[in-house]
């Protein structure tokens, strides 16, 4: 029986590089297809095809059997549709379809790219699989890049969008907004921001005869803005937001005084009072956001916040 010699760091090595690689494979297919799903979910679908690779390690040095069926083409792909299933579930067949489509696309790709430079840097007698391991992982997120753009908008998603509270009435409204520099509407009463908010986001809220003004005035009937004078409870809230944008110049938005607004976790300021004008349709067609905060409000919490903080540093320091 021949002897082998192990290096348990060699194995840890390629076994995290596989992992990664599994990791950012699923990542991608799920950002690019758009399919919901967890960072937990990520790892359980990311151990199930690093487990598999262990045990085909094990195989190949002839400390377990089964060498032949591990890399037999039929139980590799029932552990990658495995790991997409643990990562994925629930899904419609259709989404399912797109996203193995996806997960196969750029999983060939790179793993050719990573096994040619294990060649092309080992030799055809001693390739290095851990080298190419990691340029296949780079490979993942170049093509994704290229492709799809998915670095940058993952960027994106996450400098440009924070989540926002409106508190009113007693009401607390939780959703997510996007930075918008274009958003410099001002409320022409009091000169403050406007944080543009979906009317679906704000259903719970607004009351109903207030919603269905709304509905008119965005179907273009002007004259229901004579109805919000029978609207008693929110006379001193209500406001007419006058705005232009592509195809529509003199346009009218309906908003209101909140009675505060937290963004990214931060109240804003006491001096700052913004106002919430209502969308009447889908601001986000994918329903990643549904509100338009200006970056002047958002920076005006966040030095607000840093203010508070430095002063709290300062205190505890006398």
């Amino acid at each position: 029986m021949p002897e082998y010699t192990l290096y348990v760091d060699v194995w840890l090595l390629r076994l995290g590089c596989n992992f990664i690689f599994e990791y950012l494979l699923l990542w991608a297919t799920a950002t690019i297809t758009r399919t919901p799903t967890k960072p937990s979910r990520l790892i359980l679908g990311s151990l199930v095809g690093t487990i598999h690779y262990l045990l085909y390690l094990l195989a190949s040095l002839g400390l377990i059997p089964l060498y032949g069926l591990l890399r037999f083409l039929p139980i590799v792909v029932l552990v990658s549709l495995a790991m997409i299933f643990v990562t994925f579930f629930p899904v419609t067949w259709k989404r399912l379809l797109s996203v193995a489509g996806h997960f196969y696309g750029i999983g060939f790709a790179a793993a050719g790219v990573g096994m040619a430079s294990a060649y092309l840097f080992g030799g055809p007698t001693s390739p290095q699989f851990t080298l190419g391991t990691v340029i296949s992982i780079l490979a993942i997120l170049l093509i994704a890049e290229l492709g799809w753009g998915v670095v940058h908008e993952t960027m994106v998603n996450r400098v440009y969008r924070v989540p926002i509270e409106i508190l009113c009435d007693g009401i607390q409204i939780h959703t997510t907004a996007l930075v918008d520099t274009g958003n410099h509407l001002k409320d022409p009463l009091n000169r403050q921001s406007v944080i543009i908010v979906d009317q679906s986001a704000l259903s719970t809220l607004l009351p109903p005869e207030l919603t269905q003004i709304i509905v008119n005035l965005g179907e273009g009937e002007l004259t229901a803005i004579d109805q919000l004078t029978t609207i008693k409870t929110w006379q001193t809230r209500l406001r007419l937001i006058p705005f232009s944008s592509i195809g529509k110049n003199n346009g009218l938005l309906i908003g209101f005084r909140p009675d505060e607004v937290t963004i990214g976790g931060n109240p804003v300021p006491g001096h700052v009072q913004p106002t919430i004008a209502v969308h009447p349709y889908n601001l986000d067609p994918d329903g990643e956001y549904m509100a338009l905060v200006p970056p002047l409000l958002v920076e005006s919490t966040l030095a607000a916040e840093g203010g508070q903080s430095h002063a709290k540093a300062t205190s505890a320091d006398i």
